[in-house]
């Protein structure tokens, strides 16, 4: 039971991040999404990742493999879109 729990609240918080990705690429508008907290969220994903996969915790390596899917592709839109900062 707690692993499905774990898993649920996996699903919720890593898929919070779908909703932004989609956005950012369809408008190529990132100029409201901090640098810093993007690359905090996306290094902080990464550890837990490291430390779901070094204590073998499924809802953690599920939960932190897509939200560094996710973080990263807002990331690599910030980097990618930045020219469009200025409109």
């Amino acid at each position: 039971m707690t692993q499905y729990i774990g898993l649920f609240a996996a699903t919720l918080t890593t898929t919070s991040l779908l909703p932004q990705v989609i956005k950012l690429y369809k408008t190529k508008k990132t100029r409201d999404v901090s640098m810093a907290w993007t690359i905090m969220l996306t290094v902080g994903i990464f550890f837990w990742l490291v430390y779901g996969l070094m204590i073998k915790d499924v809802p953690l390596i599920f939960a932190n493999s897509t939200g560094l899917l996710f973080s990263g592709a807002v990331l690599i839109g910030k980097i990618i879109y930045r020219k469009y900062e200025s409109n």
